[in-house]
């Protein structure tokens, strides 16, 4: 201590008698090296390692390594962390030139760590290593051979791991045979004495072995595909068979990579396990996928599939050839299909726009996978995307217009196959012709207007499609319509007064320019209209009534009726027939009392006679007299007062017959008359709410009633008012002046319910004029911008307002010009932003055809711009002033949205798309 004293005393006198040691001096600190790689190791506890542990690095590559302020003094921080660095004096790490080294942590009482590493580039790199303890009960076997210099192992090699590959499965056994010559990854073989680790890797355990477990979410990520360097597709597990890691190296830790003859892996798996692209249980010869891990470059490869067979005691077991070591997984995967299926329509059906549901359905779970329509023309194939390759799909196809359903046969997700699907069983579209053929008549007969039994029927069945009656006279043109298209008729038409019949040619039903004669030559001369008819003079003994009573002509024999009409039956009241032929002959004329169940009936006569015939109204009963005053009914009604009008109806009380029909406002305290009624009728009045579906029913009361009656429409809902003027908006807009239509909505304010959706051009000072809005809501006008996210939103109006209001647009971007020649079609999307992740796609593919043609043109592609709210291309393709059919999709022959027969009126084609699906929330 006296020592220290003396020397600092010396110190601050030599400080104090000379100059200052540290002025000048420049503290300089160095800039760290960037870190290559760190590693984070833990115990199986998740707790940091203990202090004692030891890191060695070997490798060929090994010298390259630095801490990060450039020493050879590595050690693990107090949290379990190593940090490696790559020194400045070599080459840089590149795929064709790797740093290859091994490092090592050594802790007593656990597992040597051993993680081999390449990196072919300077990006960071981060790990973390969990440590096995050791002794009887550890997951890891550790097992020591020999190899000779030239790495050929000494002796037959066998190794087994700790515990089960999986639950009541067996152990996995590694044979290695004597003689087999082992070599790390730069191809140097590895001699001495060698230390396996071998054991079995629960997947669903990330600290399950000595490596974080590299399967996330049962992913295999994208694994280099057998015999290659390209990466596959994502691999997700669905069934696994078994995992294990085993690792072999010398004392001066170089690593085994490769064997010259393979290493046998074998294991017991369960009798029952799927085979799901076979679907059913495994059996001997099946093949198993096989996964390898190198942790050194963390990258998966697709490996020979292991086998399963008997093993001796009969039961199954699955064995696999190493040809390397790394961690491996054994289990079958699904992945999502390049390519699907396809399926070919074989149609007798005429081609058409009609649209059929489509269902890709799971067999064996029945799941509709994927739901869409699409058109089944003949030789139209269908493309199934998107599906995966475990499963086996059929495509389900519905008859839009009949009960029929057509399954594909089974096929898998990933299969490319064309196959072909059989519609004949579907219905033909129903089309009504607007105009059909006509017949032009061929007679020699004299002109009459005697009416034939005309029948169209199908030439080919024979079925009868039409009947009516008209004149035939020589030259007159018979027209149909209202003909079903795609068949082929006749006209028939039959001689009353012979056996004639004539039967036109066949003819196609929708031919409006067609015109067959169809002679009637071997018809007879018709009967002639009756020169006279027969008078019957009403004889009654009943007061003068303004009644009217119900008169039937009969057939005197067949008693069919040939007239009904109603007249009033006053005493000395003429009845005058007409209308018969010469060949009508012997009627009756019968009338009714509606009082009672009297009837009288006529003598016989002859239909042309022009007798007058009494016929006396026997047994007919006196008709109560018409009510000499209206009856009445006075509203009580809490609705404001208006001239909406309700749909009333007067009923028969006894027999629930609506006797009169009429409409009229119900405002409270008005009074319905009602007038026509009789004295012994007892009604009801019936009012109905349109708004509600209420009803309102008074009391039965009789025709004559003097008092007024009370009904009651409390139950009926206040109308809504249309506003009599339109709503008008004043734009304000910096776009240049053009006829692009903008989608535009009106909301109601509160409910944010659309209540309108239409297009507008938004030219500076334009008027959008809103009409047929409801009154008593306040209202918003929205305007989308397809060209940005913009959205311009009103102030909220009453939807009654008068005046101008304003809608400013200013914000919206100017649309890119259209050269002449082009057109610009735009999906536009109903939202303030796209939910980028939401898009099933960023690409759609169209087509589009004239419509009536039947060849489709496609459209180049519509990518998605980031940012926007719809999907855009600009084509030559399309022509204003045509018609067309247009379809589009995510993909090729998957068109999930289709446009028919729209006019092309200008240049820049917008289509509105309803789902909100995709919208951000």
């Amino acid at each position: 201590m006296k020592r220290i004293l003396l020397f600092i005393g010396l110190l601050l006198g030599v400080v104090s008698a000379c100059k200052n040691p540290l002025d000048g001096l420049e503290l300089r600190f160095k800039k760290p090296y960037p870190v290559a790689l760190d590693v984070q190791y833990y115990t199986v506890e998740g707790k940091a390692p203990p202090e004692n542990m030891e890191v060695i690095l070997a490798g060929p590559d090994a010298n390259r390594l630095i801490t990060t302020v450039n020493t050879k003094k590595f050690r693990i921080s107090s949290d379990g962390a190593l940090f490696l660095s790559i020194d400045s004096l070599g080459p840089r790490p590149t795929a064709q030139n790797p740093l290859r080294f091994t490092v090592v942590a050594k802790v007593p009482g656990f597992v040597d760590a051993v993680l081999p590493v390449e990196m072919g580039n300077e990006n960071q790199r981060s790990v973390a290593l969990i440590l096995q303890p050791t002794g009887t009960t550890s997951a890891v076997k550790v097992a020591q051979s020999t190899a000779s210099r030239s790495g050929s192992v000494d002796r037959d090699w066998s190794v087994e791991t700790p515990t089960p590959i999986i639950a009541n499965q067996s152990v996995a056994q590694a044979s290695i045979a004597k003689g087999t010559q082992l070599k790390d990854v730069a191809a140097k073989e590895v001699g001495g004495t060698l230390t396996a680790r071998f054991q079995a890797v629960d997947i669903n355990k990330s600290n399950n072995t000595f490596l974080i477990n590299p399967i996330v979410n049962q992913t295999i990520t994208k694994p280099i595909l057998r015999g290659g360097t390209a990466e596959g597709t994502n691999q997700q597990l669905t069934q696994v068979v078994g995992a294990f890691l085993l690792q072999i190296h010398n004392e001066q830790y170089q690593l085994v990579k490769t064997a010259s003859q393979p290493i046998r892996v074998r294991f017991s798996v369960s009798p029952q396990l799927y085979h799901p692209l076979e679907r059913r249980v495994i059996q001997a010869g099946d093949e198993i996928p096989l996964f390898s891990y190198d942790a050194a470059t963390e990258k998966w490869q697709t490996e020979t599939p292991g086998k399963v067979q008997k093993a001796s005691n009969g039961d199954l077991e699955y064995v696999a050839e190493l040809s390397h070591l790394s961690l491996w997984v054994a289990g079958f995967t699904k992945q999502k299909c390049d390519t699907g299926p396809s399926f070919k329509i074989k149609s007798s059906l005429p081609t058409t726009n009609l649209q059929y549901q489509c269902e890709v359905v799971n067999e064996a779970t029945g799941a509709r996978l994927q739901v869409f329509k699409s058109t089944v023309n003949n030789g139209e194939i269908i493309k199934i995307n998107g599906l995966e390759s475990d499963q086996f799909v059929r495509l389900r196809i519905t008859d839009a217009l009949g009960t029929a359903v057509v399954n594909s046969q089974l096929v898998n997700g990933c299969s490319g196959e064309v196959q072909e699907m059989d519609l004949s069983s579907f219905k033909k579209q129903i089309q009504k012709c607007p105009n059909g053929p006509g017949f032009k008549i061929k007679s020699p007969l004299p002109n009459s207007d005697y009416r034939y039994s005309f029948v169209v029927i199908n030439a080919e069945t024979n079925a009868q499609l039409q009947s009516f009656q008209t004149t035939a006279n020589n030259n007159e043109v018979v027209r149909l319509s209202g003909l079903d298209s795609d068949q082929k008729v006749r006209l028939r038409i039959t001689d009353i007064v012979s056996s004639a019949v004539v039967t036109s040619e066949p003819v196609d039903a929708c031919a409006s320019n067609a015109e067959l004669v169809v002679d009637i030559s071997s018809f007879k001369v018709p009967p002639q209209r009756c020169a006279n008819s027969p008078v019957f003079r009403i004889s009654s003994s009943l007061p003068n009534s303004d009644r009217s009573y119900t008169f039937e002509v009969i057939k005197a024999d067949t008693k069919a009726r040939l007239q009904v009409f109603q007249s009033s039956a006053n005493n000395g009241d003429v009845i005058r027939l007409g209308g018969f032929y010469e060949n009508t002959g012997m009627i009756q004329l019968r009338v009714f009392d509606f009082l009672s169940s009297a009837q009288v009936v006529s003598n016989p006569l002859d239909a042309c006679t022009n007798v007058t015939t009494p016929l006396v109204l026997e047994n007919f009963k006196v008709p109560p007299p018409k009510c000499t005053s209206p009856l009445g009914f006075r509203v009580k009604s809490n609705l404001p007062n208006s001239g909406a009008t309700y749909q009333c109806q007067v009923i028969n009380a006894a027999t629930n017959g609506v006797m009169q029909t009429f409409a009229t406002t119900v405002n409270n305290g008005e009074i319905i008359r009602i007038n026509g009624l009789y004295s012994e009728q007892t009604v009801r009045l019936k009012i109905m709410d349109n708004q509600s579906g209420a009803v309102a029913l008074s009391a039965a009361v009789g025709g004559c009633t003097a008092t007024v009656q009370e009904i009651d429409v409390t139950s009926f809902k206040k109308p809504i008012l249309k506003c009599a003027n339109p709503l008008v908006f004043s734009v304000k807009s910096t776009l240049p002046t053009s006829d692009r239509a903008y989608n535009c909505e009106v909301i109601n304010d509160v409910t944010k319910a659309k209540i309108q959706s239409f297009q507008s051009t938004l030219n500076n000072g334009n008027l959008i004029k809103i009409s047929g809005l409801d009154a008593d809501q306040k209202v918003r006008l929205r305007i989308y911008d397809s060209q940005s996210s913009a959205i311009a939103l009103s102030a909220a109006v009453d939807a009654c307002a008068t005046g101008n209001q304003a809608i400013d647009v200013t914000s919206f971007k100017i649309p890119p010009n259209i050269k002449p020649g082009e057109v610009r079609i735009t999906l536009q999307f109903p939202c303030k932003a796209l939910d980028e992740d939401k898009l099933p796609t960023r690409e759609l593919f169209g087509r589009f055809r004239e419509t009536g043609t039947l060849q489709w043109k496609n459209l180049p592609s519509m990518k998605y711009i980031s940012g926007q709210t719809a999907f855009s291309i600009v084509t030559d393709l399309l022509e204003v002033g045509k018609t067309y059919d247009f379809q589009v999709g995510p993909a090729p022959g998957y068109f999930s949205f289709s446009e028919s027969a729209y006019k092309l009126r200008k240049a820049d084609w917008v289509i509105e798309i309803e789902t909100t699906e995709y919208c951000k929330l």
